[in-house]
């Protein structure tokens, strides 16, 4: 079975069977993009002429023609400038297809010699019926600052536009021009008004854009304006599946005086799922009104979304902290039950995970938030004197019986450090028969718990 054929593959086609310009047509593109013209200077305080083509020197008053290479003189007389940069743009129908080539026109002026001059394709973009676009243009220059510092050496590829380039393609191939020239259009571009749009908008080629686009002509004729222009500027077009709207618009004669509004009002219908085929809501008699009631009933939804967003992770944080506390008191168990007394000093274990929070919260330290009570044979201690006043917590390892850390308030070095490292290893031997007594009554409970499964079996 044949594959379908894109509007990709029509346009390689085409881009193929397309041939660069003669030098017969490269003249004629120069002639109307940079016209001959007189180009003056002054030299010891008076003006003097020169040809822009030639470069000869000569009297230029009264004259429509160089005496010497016989160019017509159709600019008029201007200041000299060395280099001169225009583009120019030809429009020409390929079938349904329709293909707008820009030339670069470069002309580099000289006094007593000719100038030099050349006109290069540098991009060529084509559309289809339905406003899409396929862009060929040559390479750039990696190391230039200019934007438009194309390759003129490289040949026309296939370049990707859209999603894949973001803002920068929007005016990457939007160039200025300075002249056009229409050889043949579509169908449906022949009654699109494309000159008279071209000089309203100063040859700006985003109008391109809109006028491919389906409804563009639509915006134009039924002068809506506003909107048209809205497009024109930033290169969009109506989103998808509201094209309806706009002919809801024309049919009540409604005029949108604010495009980016009425947009952003559209789609807060679409959100609230809102008959966006009904004119009370698509034309709104006070359209900032409509838009601000819509936009707080959203802002509203928004809070109280975010309001049982919240809660569920409360209730699941709660959930999980509650499991912690289980879990810790079964691992440790009858250990927990640890006293240790000393003169005026008191250790012992933290009890619970609430105990936890509140060590590290009066210590400022990481004993919570970095899940100790989560680790195994890691013993936290507290040590406090008769007061009850926190003088440091210790980190104990029941695997190796030893201290890990022993911190004070914000991790620093307790004053009675070594008195509450005698304390602790003064009743290992405790500790060495709790953790003992505790790994029985783990057995224990997991035989019974097998042997109750296995009853169940």
């Amino acid at each position: 079975m044949a594959r379908k054929e894109t509007f990709k593959d029509v346009a390689l086609a085409i881009n193929k069977r397309m041939k660069e310009p003669t030098e017969r047509q490269q003249l004629v593109i120069y002639r109307r993009t940079i016209p001959a013209g007189v180009i003056t200077r002054k030299w010891r305080r008076r003006p003097i002429g020169y040809c822009s083509e030639c470069g000869c020197e000569m009297d230029f008053i009264g004259q429509k023609e160089c005496p010497q290479c016989h160019v017509k003189w159709t600019a008029k007389p201007k200041k000299f400038e060395r280099r001169e940069l225009f583009y120019h743009m030809e429009m020409e129908a390929k079938g349904e297809v329709q293909v707008c080539r820009y030339f670069k026109v470069e002309r580099n002026t000289h006094f007593g010699r000719a100038a030099d001059w050349y006109a290069s394709e540098v991009v060529r973009i084509m559309y289809t019926t339905d406003g899409e676009r396929k862009v060929f243009a040559k390479n750039v220059l990696m190391m230039s600052y200019q934007w438009d510092a194309f390759c003129l050496g490289s040949s026309l590829r296939l370049r990707r536009e859209g999603k894949y380039m973001g803002e920068y393609a929007k005016w990457r191939y939007n160039l200025c021009l300075w002249t056009y020239h229409i050889k043949s259009l579509t169908q449906q571009w022949q009654y699109k008004n494309i000159p008279e749009l071209l000089n309203s908008y100063e040859l700006d080629t985003s109008v391109l854009r809109v006028i491919a686009y389906p409804y563009g002509e639509t915006l134009f004729k039924t002068g809506q304006t506003n909107l048209f222009n809205y497009f024109v500027k930033y290169h969009c077009q109506m989103p998808k599946g509201t094209e309806h709207a706009l002919n809801i618009c024309i049919r009540n004669h409604y005029c949108i005086s604010d495009p980016s509004m009425w947009l952003d009002h559209l789609e807060l219908l679409k959100h609230f799922k809102l008959d966006t085929h009904n004119a009370h809501y698509v034309c709104p008699a006070d359209l900032r009104q409509a838009h601000q009631a819509l936009l707080e009933r959203k802002r509203r939804d928004d809070e109280r979304r975010e309001a049982e967003r919240k809660a569920r992770e409360h209730a699941k944080q709660l959930e999980r902290m509650e499991k912690e506390r289980q879990a810790y008191l079964e691992r440790w168990g009858a250990v927990l039950s640890l006293h240790l007394d000393s003169k005026n000093l008191c250790v012992v274990p933290l009890q619970s995970v609430d105990e936890f929070a509140a060590e590290g919260a009066a210590m400022h330290h990481c004993v919570f938030t970095n899940g100790y009570y989560k680790k195994d044979s890691c013993l936290i201690l507290s040590a406090r004197d008769s007061d009850g006043k926190r003088l440091a917590t210790i980190e104990y390892n029941t695997a190796r019986h030893d201290i890990v850390q022993c911190r004070a308030a914000c991790n620093a070095v307790p004053e009675r450090d070594k008195e509450i490292r005698a304390l602790i290893i003064s009743h290992r031997e405790d500790f060495e028969r709790l953790m003992k007594q505790k790994e029985v009554s783990t057995n224990g409970t997991k035989k019974s718990k097998q042997q109750t499964a296995a009853i169940a079996a």
